[in-house]
């Protein structure tokens, strides 16, 4: 007989700043005592019992997990008593592999935050069969990289497969607005890649490739535009370097040749940053390249991480997190010449207030919203693997918003019921200005 987890989610690095983040959100919004069975996870006890306390009285039965994220005895333990485990433990290279391991060798779903493009790739080439066997479903980059991105590329064709019967050429993605602190553990990770491109002709290699993070036998197709070169959008927007481009470009792709390219085999896609113009696009790409040219040498590295940049475990005040916002426009192409532009925007700093809902989310989802019978085990992104069922919960319950922007400037909401006939010929509709309320 197969036992049955004990818990729906474990939420590995429960004490971690986004990991308590995440806890705060799952207990206001599902409770302890609810439908939904959870518990946090981590190497210190003491640590895990103060996040438990912050909580309040009515977490005290929260259920404590404590182990090494090394003792592969323990973490397959772990994996064989949870549903899904998420895991806000990064860098993921150096802190995940394990983790990853376990659940895929014992069956339970997986989500994090990496956006670390070569530890995603071997996570996929090592352990592929053995989350197929097992039935484990392993997502990463289930944060604002790459949600935004990938959830909205996915609804607009979607949208344009509905409205015009076709599918999608190209999509350009410009940011609009990213206020916010950026993540200790982004930086962290983003300039451990270069680092490590720097020293490594394989890692650079991957980096490179569009395609990085395709199943295997995809990992090749047209020529993207370049994501890090001053370019204008055919909306006429001056871009720059996007920092989450690197991620949220392969992310993309890779949905596709997991669906079996519905967008087409010759789709196209690049984001950037809109700035206001040439000059500031300019000066990003400059400061851009600076930044990972002195993230490469050790003494730069080690000045910048004592002196300028956020550190792994620390992040904004609750006040910056509530004031913060990210918006997203994606500007589509269709195969027949028509253009759509999806808004995509949240409410809270991107970094921590909004990633640790929808990484929430992501795990409710697959706790409760996607039986075994649902989606096969391996690898996914996801899109690919829970667009309309995740999509719902992140309007209702993370904060999020998904609209399309009409040629009068107004935006029409797309409501929970994604692709009804009310929420996209009927949705409710305002001005442009009211993106991030």
């Amino acid at each position: 007989m197969i036992k049955k987890p004990e818990f729906d989610i474990v939420l590995w690095g429960g004490s971690s700043f986004v990991g308590k983040l995440v806890a705060e959100h799952l207990h206001q919004q599902y409770g302890v005592d609810g439908g939904l069975c959870w518990a946090i996870g981590g190497r210190n006890k003491h640590k895990l019992e103060a996040t438990r306390a912050s909580l309040g009285a009515s977490a005290e039965k929260l259920p404590l997990i404590v182990g090494d994220a090394r003792d592969r005895q323990f973490l397959g333990s772990m994996a064989e008593n949870a549903k899904v485990v998420l895991s806000t433990v990064g860098p993921y290279a150096l802190y995940g592999k394990e983790l990853v391991e376990a659940c895929a060798t014992n069956g339970a779903d997986y989500c994090d935050l990496a956006g670390e493009i070569p530890f995603i790739q071997e996570m996929m080439d090592v352990h592929a069969d053995q989350a197929r066997a097992s039935g484990a479903r392993i997502l990463s980059c289930c944060g604002v990289d790459s949600l935004p991105s990938d959830l909205g590329v996915w609804a607009l064709n979607e949208i344009a497969q509905k409205q015009f019967g076709c599918g999608l050429a190209h999509v350009t993605t410009e940011v609009k607005s990213f206020k916010g602190v950026f993540s200790g553990g982004t930086i962290s990770s983003l300039g451990g890649m270069h680092n490590d491109a720097a020293r490594d002709d394989k890692v650079a290699a991957i980096l490179k490739n569009p395609y990085a993070i395709c199943p295997p036998g995809r990992r090749s197709g047209v020529t993207q535009p370049d994501i890090d070169a001053v370019r204008r959008s055919f909306s006429g927007a001056w871009l720059g370097p996007f920092f989450m481009a690197i991620v949220n470009t392969r992310v993309v792709h890779a949905t596709n040749a997991h669906l079996d390219y519905p967008y087409g085999t010759d789709f196209t896609y690049d984001e950037g940053w809109d700035l206001g113009g040439r000059r500031a696009a300019g000066f990003v790409a400059v400061i851009s390249r600076m930044f990972y040219r002195a993230y490469r040498s050790r003494p730069m590295r080690a000045f910048m991480n004592a002196t300028v940049l956020p550190k792994s475990g620390e992040g904004p005040s609750r006040k910056a997190r509530e004031d913060g916002e990210f918006e997203f426009h994606l500007l589509a192409r269709t195969r027949s010449g028509q253009r759509l532009t999806l808004v995509v925007s949240g409410d809270r700093d991107p970094g921590y207030g909004a990633s640790s809902r929808m990484i929430g989310e992501v795990a409710v989802c697959l706790a409760q919203g996607l039986p075994k019978s649902a989606l096969s085990g391996g690898f996914w992104t996801p899109a690919a693997a829970i667009a309309e069922k995740i999509i719902p919960l992140l309007i209702e319950n993370a904060g999020m918003k998904f609209a399309l922007l009409t040629e009068t400037g107004d935006l029409r909401f797309i409501d929970s019921e994604l692709f009804g006939s009310d929420a996209l010929n009927g949705g409710e509709s305002r001005n442009k200005e009211s993106a991030i309320q």
